[in-house]
């Protein structure tokens, strides 16, 4: 359970799956309060492939899943040909698509429009997804400040629902655990529920150190920064505007040339 690799995945997903439950948060209003489970989710915040790499084996495996997406970030972009089909598919595998929404973004505008700002991401999040979108989950809480959603009724909040209060908070971040949540996995006997938060890239087949797995991932958006800055110039070099461009420029040129010798 120290370790974090697909093999260590699964031992720890069997260990609790021996007791509890695993849930989506699209059920937890009709949870039985006496039912032990653990509300599996995944923030989708850096790697939508490894994401769905997990969510094909948890299928396989029987396991269903609340996979928590960003609209837009840094790493990856729902509105793109790349990405845009990924809730969707993991929609087919039987997961639930949840909406994960920094809060800084919503700073941008007056505080009255919050609300439908959050709900047109939730409302094009469920388009893509074919499903609509029941769960929310801030990005990053320690770093955004104050969730301005956590006492809505209109979507599961995954830090404000009442039905969460005070149920036990295990989160991989960083692929480390806290001293707290490794207390409530190395105990022996689980709480009756307990939400588990993790991260797929957390995860690989192969374990990776810490530090290396994490510039991996930025490396590998750069790397695609890099490769689309190459395919632009090419395109540049090849558009036929540019050519005729630099053609007159070189005809312009001559002409000056010449003019100047007579």
């Amino acid at each position: 359970m120290q370790r974090f690799d697909r093999g260590a995945y699964w031992a720890l997903l069997d260990r609790l799956r021996a007791t509890h439950r695993p849930r989506r948060f699209q059920e937890l209003p009709t949870a039985p309060a006496r039912s032990p489970y653990f509300l599996l989710r995944h923030d989708v915040d850096y790697s939508p492939a490894a994401a769905l790499d997990l969510a094909r084996e948890e299928a396989a495996r029987g396991v269903r899943a609340t996979y928590f997406l960003l609209p837009n970030g840094r790493h990856y972009n729902l509105l793109t040909a790349e990405f845009a089909a990924v809730p969707r598919r993991l929609v087919a595998l039987g997961h639930e698509v949840g909406l994960h929404y920094d809060t800084r973004f919503f700073a941008s505008f007056p505080r009255r429009r919050w609300r439908v700002l959050l709900e047109s991401q939730a409302a094009f999040l469920g388009e893509l997804a074919g499903a609509p979108v029941r769960s929310i989950a801030q990005h990053q809480p320690l770093l955004s400040g104050p969730d301005p959603f956590r006492r809505t009724r209109r979507f599961v909040n995954a830090y404000g629902s009442p039905l969460l209060r005070g149920m036990p908070y295990v989160s991989d971040a960083c692929a480390a655990w806290r001293d707290a949540s490794w207390a409530v996995l190395a105990a022996d006997h689980l709480p009756p529920a307990f939400q588990l938060v993790l991260h797929a890239e957390n995860w690989p087949r192969r374990a990776v150190p810490r530090l290396r797995l994490y510039a991996r991932l930025h490396d590998d958006v750069a790397r695609a920064v890099r490769d689309e800055r190459d395919a632009l110039l090419v395109k540049i070099r090849a558009h036929q505007g540019v050519r005729e461009h630099d053609a007159r420029e070189r005809r312009e040129e001559r002409a000056r040339l010449a003019g100047r010798r007579r």
